[in-house]
């Protein structure tokens, strides 16, 4: 490591990558406990071996245990939470691209990765050359992470003073002091009024909430488009197409799938009917919409493929309508 410049960031990425020990650091977890910091960073490193793509490794440094839990749990659980790519967890990230190339990133739910600013890479400096000395030590001590698990706790490197880290252990948080939760609420008045509307049985709307990537606000703090969309599953016809983006404030993305079911019903009160069917691609959507279907008599039906809305879809972003 004395050959490595602790202060200069790209110099880090670039030994951290010239290591490629991507397959044994993907085999663990661990911790950093800067004393610059109110929060540890959480620690995960994931190999690439897809086909076509010219990234190797990826290094995520998550701030603190609640983003590194559920994007943890989102890599078991497919339908966990809101996040649908690791884009929709905050967390610093080093990508090791084919050709020596690294770059380094900041990701926060709903908006566009930016590069790191000036603070931001003095910051993440001293994080990164302890992931490379923790990943040369890797390549000698395959378990080097597992020192404390019977304590229930993390590896960790923890900051003493500058310069001067300790191995020592991380305990796990009690879960239930702050678990994952999510509020879905309904317009009563609404709920009474719509379920006066007539049924239209034979219609079927199928209904999806998406990222546009190729759509970003233009600011300095780009956010990514969204849009809840629904159509008529024979026709093709526009139901809703609610097109919206975070508020920057934290939980935003979550928020925006908890009125999901809301913005639905509002939706059904213009039409002036009730749809018979729902086809949802994924249980997730199934999840935050099912709240309303206690309220109306419609059926909810999850289907691998939405070939119509997709097809919607895919025009809309070529021609420019979405």
């Amino acid at each position: 490591m004395t050959n490595v410049n602790r202060k200069d960031i790209d110099e880090i990425a670039k030994a951290i990558a010239a290591l490629n020990l991507w397959e044994k650091a993907a085999a663990h977890n661990w911790a950093l406990v800067p004393q610059t910091s109110e929060l540890p960073y959480l620690v995960n490193a994931m190999a690439e071996n897809k086909k076509g793509s010219p990234v190797i490794g990826r290094l995520h440094l998550f701030p603190g245990f609640v983003p590194f839990r559920d994007f943890m749990i989102s890599r078991r659980v497919t339908d966990f939470g809101v996040g649908m790519s690791p884009m929709d967890f905050d967390h610093f990230e080093l990508v090791s691209a084919k050709g020596g190339v690294t770059e380094l990133f900041v990701y926060e739910p709903g908006f566009v990765p930016r590069a790191l600013t000036d603070n931001e890479r003095a910051f993440l400096a001293p994080l990164l050359y302890e992931c490379y000395g923790l990943m040369l030590r890797l390549d000698e001590n395959p378990d080097l992470p597992l020192a404390y698990v019977k304590e229930n706790a993390l590896f960790a490197r923890k900051e003493m003073s500058e310069n001067v880290w300790i191995d020592g252990p991380l305990k796990l948080p009690d879960e239930r002091q702050n678990p994952y939760t999510e509020q879905v609420s309904l317009n009563k008045a609404k709920c009474a009024a719509a379920a006066k509307l007539p049924m239209a049985k034979a219609e079927k709307w199928e209904v999806d909430f998406v990222m546009v990537p190729s759509y970003q606000t233009r600011e300095a703090r780009s956010r990514f488009l969204y849009v809840l969309a629904a159509v008529d599953a024979a026709t093709g016809e526009r139901r809703v197409w609610e097109k919206m983006s975070v508020d920057g404030k934290p939980g935003g993305l979550k928020r925006l799938w908890e009125a999901h079911a809301q913005r639905m019903l509002d939706r059904i009160l213009v039409l002036g009917r009730v749809p018979g069917e729902l086809h949802v691609r994924t249980g997730r959507v199934m999840r935050f919409l099912r709240p309303l279907g206690l309220q109306l008599p419609f059926k909810l039906v999850q289907h691998a493929k939405l070939q119509t809305l997709d097809a919607v879809l895919e025009l809309a972003v070529r021609s420019g309508t979405v």
